[in-house]
């Protein structure tokens, strides 16, 4: 019986792993919508984003 909990146990990591190479695709499209909804309704409450790069020009 405890061959039958390892091998099931061996079976459900792999299975794991192998959904989790498919998702990481997913999860980064999930992260990619989630951070443009979260921008998107800071704009709505009146935040702003500056960019933090200048330049000044040397007209002498």
């Amino acid at each position: 019986m405890k061959k039958f909990k390892k091998i099931k146990l061996a079976m459900l990591i792999f299975l794991v792993i192998v959904v989790m190479n498919f998702l990481t695709g997913c999860g980064l499209l999930l992260v990619g919508g989630l951070a443009g909804t979260g921008g998107y309704l800071a704009a709505k409450h009146g935040y702003g984003v500056q960019s933090p790069v200048t330049h000044k020009s040397n007209n002498q």
